[in-house]
């Protein structure tokens, strides 16, 4: 039996002098639909399990901005039942997430600011009605800071300067409905600013001297292996012989990262997912796979497998499909058949 779609709202294509949100309302749903529904919208992201009382509904709601090189969402959750929610094992994304948690709908306790990174594990616990406010931020916006901003894994030392950060979040969140899209750039910029302000300015200088070093080696590494994705021969020798290092500062360097065999054939793997999911793109699987430096088809599909947990054929299938991709079970999506998922897709395109 199929579930009701969620209330939608709003058009996620612009609209004069301003963006509508992609927006979820989960209220109108039958009472044991509702969860289901908010836990599909939010699947391409994280996890989320409602151990108790899903049945007696879950009256939730979001809007999800793109900016073109972030997204911005804001949540309303209801108490009363635990929810359970983790990151995904293979997650598509690099991407950080910066959580502002506003208790009981802006009235009594502090907001909590935490910043997660969503290709690391986590797993977190919530029962409070809650409004939430999730800054996604790719990776290479922070190419010099990367490292100093992984060491916080989910801890933001409180003080005036996050709570300056926090107090940023709630007032973009508050203003992103009334700003023309032509403004967008400039928020972004600002925003780069003020999260770097904020975030980075207590690391050790000498440590972030070396850190700001190691990452620059990086993102030029980051820049050789993306040129050579369709090169199959392409590895961790031919990249350290470009970026002049050792093999054993090379493996240092990409430590972080799972090791700089595994990074390069994760990013082959995301740019074919890229592929696999853009409706412009015709070109056959076993093209797609060449292309990104896989010759062997059967080896493509088994790594494509073991990365995402679903087919190269099934993420294809995904794009006939009112769903981000194939790790969405039901139709919980905002407009249009659109989900959180991908709007994550499309940053920085």
């Amino acid at each position: 039996m199929g579930m009701a779609v969620p209330i939608r709202e709003g058009s996620p294509i612009l609209t004069p002098g301003r963006v509508e949100p992609i927006r979820i309302v989960t209220k109108e749903l039958a009472l044991a639909e509702q969860f289901e529904a908010w836990r599909d919208f939010m699947a391409a992201a994280i996890d989320i399990k409602f151990p108790s009382g899903a049945e007696s509904g879950f009256d939730a709601e979001q809007e999800v901005w793109n900016l073109g090189s972030m997204a911005l969402a804001r949540a309303r959750v209801p108490g009363g039942g635990e929810r359970i929610w983790h990151h995904l094992d293979r997650h598509p994304f690099d991407h950080w997430c910066l959580v502002l948690v506003i208790p009981d709908g802006e009235r009594t306790a502090e907001p909590e600011l935490f910043l997660r990174s969503l290709a690391r594990p986590f797993e977190g616990h919530g029962s409070g009605a809650d409004t939430i406010i999730s800054l996604y931020v790719p990776r290479d916006l922070f190419r010099s800071g990367a490292a100093a901003l992984d060491r916080l894994d989910n801890r933001i030392p409180p003080g005036p300067l996050a709570a300056l950060l926090a107090d940023y979040m709630l007032s973009l969140s508050r203003r992103l409905p009334d700003l023309p899209p032509e403004a967008f750039p400039a928020v972004i910029e600002a925003t780069r600013e003020i999260i770097g302000a904020c975030l980075l300015p207590g690391a050790d200088r000498l440590e972030a001297a070396s850190d700001v070093l190691a990452a620059s080696t990086v993102d030029r590494a980051r820049r050789i292996v993306n040129q050579h994705l369709g090169a199959s021969g392409f590895g961790p020798a031919q990249l350290g012989r470009m970026l002049g290092v050792s093999r054993s500062r090379l493996y240092r360097l990409f430590e972080p990262l799972g090791g700089v065999t595994a990074y390069i054939r994760r990013q082959r793997l995301l740019a074919a997912h890229r592929a696999l999911l853009d409706p412009l793109e015709t070109s056959a699987i076993v093209a797609i796979s060449e292309r990104v430096g896989f010759p062997d088809a059967s080896a493509f599909s088994r790594a494509f497998r073991a990365e995402f947990g679903y087919s190269p054929t099934q993420a294809r299938a995904a794009l006939s499909r009112p769903t981000a991709a194939p790790s969405v079970r039901r139709p919980g999506n905002g407009v249009g058949g659109l989900s959180l998922g991908d709007i994550l897709n499309r940053l920085g395109a």
